[in-house]
């Protein structure tokens, strides 16, 4: 057997890549030895092994192959580091009646570090509950990753991991019905999986503030700052743009947020707003808040939403062909949570009639028109679009980037896309372009019909043309 050059089997993997995966995962493995049928790695966490068993296993097997010459099987082993040894050896113990936490009287480190299996096996049965909190969410399937959501869920996998104090404190950002929820429970659900012993506290504004206020009236103040300050490892705070205006409270997560962090905690907040444009809060709060890392849950283009719906499809065992997925996507849902709700909605409905879920039936069903989409046409929308627009065939489907040109050639990709059935490879082609240009288009045409009404009402024109089929020697914009 060849020896292990392992140096040359990242730099060989590194090519393969894209630079965040190799540097987030590849990167911070190290070799240990290797035999004749294994080679053992040092990885940061249970959490990085896991990720690499499930994602890069296939990746690093051939990368040894070519090295080695030998298909060798991996192993894998947790490295403890110095720094963390004598934390990890540290209980945690909640006196009978404990003091009051003030800056006098400060909590003491609270975190252990659990490195091995045999950790785990041996203090089992005195890990605490999951995750605490009276609300916390359940879901049926998987965080579902795609390009609009990969930086946060990569961001969010780092702070679950505990490897990368940048991420720590991390706020995730989006409208409403985009996710950002279901990413707060996996963070809890894989730190857990992680890290068992650590107390994992999930919390809204709305409960937060109530909890708050339940205390002063009962008098049992201090220990709901114990529960908070001392008593949570990881906080999971659901909306605190929810807390504006609410300044007591807002004083109060001030405090935890500084005695959780002190203590090598972690936190992870959502908010539907960008923290920087929140109103009616403390300086320090906000400050705070600004110092986190922030990231966004970006609204998903067309065939984001496509490649979503096929996701939750594969997980739910719902057998539905491509072409439907793109008409449910075509629908033009406000977000994520919307999007999903259609496919399970129509789904179920053609199981109650017991009929093929197909474009007759979501026809039938009022969304789509598809008696349209069946005789409507790619030349015909190209006539239109020359007769409208003044354009000729022969410069829409040139390589000129004039803007008059460039703008009649994305709507009538548009138009294809939205009334026609054809793949948007043959789309393309047909204007000399690939199939990502027709999504680029589609996009650009949609966001342009939003925000340029003078633009928008030109193609609405087309629609309407379209839609009430029109004699074609009739196609002209109106005086």
């Amino acid at each position: 057997m060849n020896s292990l050059d392992w140096t040359a089997t990242l730099n060989s993997i590194k090519e393969d890549l894209p630079t965040a995966q190799f540097q987030n995962w590849l990167k911070p493995i190290e070799y240990i030895s290797s035999d004749d049928t294994s080679v053992c790695l040092g990885v940061p966490s249970r959490f990085h092994e896991d990720m690499l068993r499930s994602r890069f296993v296939d990746t690093l097997k051939k990368a040894i192959r070519r090295q080695t010459g030998n298909d060798l099987q991996l192993e894998f082993e947790v490295l403890v580091r110095d720094e963390n040894t004598e934390a990890s050896k540290s209980e945690i113990l909640a006196p009978q009646n404990p003091a009051p936490v003030t800056p006098q009287n400060p909590p003491r480190p609270m975190l252990r570090l659990v490195h091995n299996q045999a950790d785990y096996d041996e203090e089992e049965q005195n890990f605490p509950t999951p995750i605490e909190g009276p609300n916390y969410p359940k879901f049926n399937t998987p965080f579902l990753v795609s390009e609009f959501n990969r930086l946060a869920y990569q961001c969010a996998m780092l702070l679950a991991e505990g490897s990368n104090s940048q991420a720590n404190p991390l706020i995730i950002q989006s409208s409403v019905g985009m996710g950002k929820t279901h990413l707060l429970s996996e963070i809890g659900e894989a730190i857990h999986r992680r890290q068992p012993h650590l107390r994992i506290r999930y919390t809204t504004f709305e409960a937060f503030t109530s909890e708050m206020v339940k205390s002063f009236n009962d008098k049992t103040t201090q220990a709901f700052q114990y529960r908070y300050r001392v008593e949570t490892d990881v906080l999971l705070f659901d909306d605190v743009a929810g807390l504006a205006g609410r300044k007591r409270s807002q004083e109060e997560l001030l405090h935890i947020f500084n005695e959780i962090l002190a203590r090598g905690g972690r936190i992870a907040f959502t908010s539907s707003q960008p923290i920087s444009r929140l109103t009616e809060f403390i300086d320090p709060l906000k400050s705070r808040l600004l110092s986190g890392l922030s990231v966004e849950i970006k609204t998903p283009n067309h065939e984001e939403k496509v490649e979503l719906l096929g996701q939750v499809s594969f997980h739910s065992q719902i057998s539905v062909d491509h072409t439907i997925l793109r008409s449910i996507a075509d629908k033009g849902q406000k977000d994520v949570r919307e999007l999903i709700g259609s496919l399970f909605r129509v789904h179920l409905q053609a199981q109650l009639e017991n009929k093929p879920l197909n474009n007759e039936f979501l026809a039938k069903e009022g969304w789509i028109q598809e008696s349209h989409k069946e005789v409507i046409t790619l030349d015909e929308i190209i006539s239109l679009v020359e007769h409208n627009f003044g354009i000729n065939r022969s410069d829409m489907v040139s390589k000129s980037r004039k803007q008059a040109i460039a703008w009649a050639r994305q709507v009538a990709m548009y138009l294809a896309r939205r009334y026609t059935l054809l793949p948007l490879e043959e789309i393309g082609n047909t204007f000399g372009r690939d199939h990502a240009t027709v999504i680029h288009a589609f996009d650009k045409v949609t966001e342009t019909m939003q925000f340029h009404p003078t633009q928008g009402y030109q193609v609405e024109f087309l629609i309407k043309k379209l839609e009430a089929r029109q004699p074609k020697d009739n196609y002209e914009l109106p005086i």
